[in-house]
């Protein structure tokens, strides 16, 4: 995760979110890194993400750099977009994935913005629990095979709204 400079918006509107993505679509292209969820907030984003080479930081390092670059020169700005360094968490088992991506998802709910993840169009949430369209960069294998049988992305929606409850203990790890 990474949060704006002093707080600051880090798009400005749709046009700024969806180049965010298309710049995370290079980085999974060019570093290899598998992104399982993401949420695009006013001035911060999460990433689940994977790397299959030890390049994280480079990783990030290019994504930061580049997107700040883009959204610069895409509005006219100058500076610095992105205040300090990401953070980022040492993820060893698929049940923690899965618990990190309601987490992740469950961020509009939290922050106020929407009363249905649903209505949340800057997130991976519908992709895992309504099936919309995914894209390429985008991997829902590991977490979607935590769930068994016929309907998953049902079964991705009840596993969020029962982590309302499971919340408060999982922001004890990771804080």
């Amino acid at each position: 995760m990474s949060r704006g400079n002093d707080r600051q918006h880090i798009y400005l509107n749709d046009a700024d979110r969806n180049l965010f993505l298309e710049t995370i679509s290079e980085m999974s292209e060019r570093f290899k890194v598998d992104i399982f969820a993401y949420v695009l907030m006013s001035n911060h984003y999460h990433l689940l993400v994977r790397t299959n080479r030890a390049n994280l930081k480079k990783a990030m390092q290019w994504f930061g750099t580049t997107y700040t670059r883009r959204f610069n020169n895409q509005n006219l700005k100058k500076g610095h977009l992105f205040q300090e360094r990401y953070k980022s968490i040492l993820v060893q088992n698929d049940a923690y994935v899965t618990q990190l991506s309601c987490y992740i998802h469950r961020n509009p709910l939290r922050a106020g913005i929407v009363s249905r993840l649903i209505d949340y169009k800057w997130s991976s949430y519908p992709i895992y629990a309504y099936a919309e369209k995914c894209p390429d960069w985008l991997s829902t294998q590991v977490i979607l095979s935590y769930f068994k049988g016929s309907n998953k992305h049902k079964q991705y929606r009840k596993k969020v709204q029962r982590y309302a409850k499971e919340e408060k203990q999982l922001l004890n790890c990771v804080h």
